[in-house]
């Protein structure tokens, strides 16, 4: 891509402001030049905040990544005011993005499962399980039953269809609606986390 091929023209644009290094982004002689400047100028912290939020360098690498490539594709389309704020706003939500797919490809209950590297970590996990305690307990009183019997107590659906008298069928109707109720309230719990953040 573009991003590492233009940064021998960095040095004649540093001396200049985001909003002229914005005027020459959408100008067809200097856009390559502009585009380098911007990128030595804010990949660095860029990459160390979305490091510090996603707690990983290759995920944060390519989220960066993608911010500058967006941005090069839609130089002279997007109206940007304020680079700065552009870019950071850009970086939360490909952030919340990426998280939503994470969540969304695992089964939910997991999060119980998995070990706390780092007290944000910690702080994270307890929340996500507080937000799944809050929504679980929103169901009907069968349907928490049967989640809980299910993905808690490790129990079948054979077991869970005798102990409640109720169909293996209907063990699974009971699930399947959960985890999609659980899925949808946790991505929404999530970007209201990350939106908190940055605010």
């Amino acid at each position: 891509m573009y991003i590492f091929a233009f940064t021998t023209y960095t040095m004649t644009l540093s001396n200049l402001t985001d909003e002229l290094l914005i005027k020459l982004l959408r100008d067809n002689r200097q856009e390559e030049k502009a585009f380098a400047e911007i990128y030595e100028r804010y990949w660095q912290k860029l990459t160390s905040l979305a490091i510090f939020k996603t707690n990983s360098k290759e995920v944060a690498a390519e989220i960066v990544q993608e911010i500058f490539i967006k941005l090069w594709e839609k130089r002279h389309s997007t109206i940007i005011t304020h680079l700065e704020s552009y870019l950071f706003t850009a970086l939360k939500y490909q952030i919340i993005s990426h998280l939503r797919t994470v969540i969304s490809n695992r089964n939910i209950t997991d999060i119980y499962a998995e070990p706390q590297v780092t007290s944000q970590e910690n702080l994270t996990a307890e929340a996500l399980k507080l937000a799944i305690e809050n929504a679980i307990a929103e169901l009907p009183t069968k349907t928490q039953k049967v989640f809980r019997m299910s993905r808690f107590d490790e129990k079948s659906y054979k077991e869970i269809s005798s102990e409640l008298d109720i169909s293996e069928k209907s063990v699974e109707y009971h699930i399947t609606q959960t985890l999609k109720i659980l899925r949808k309230q946790l991505k929404d719990f999530l970007v209201l986390i990350f939106i908190f953040k940055y605010l």
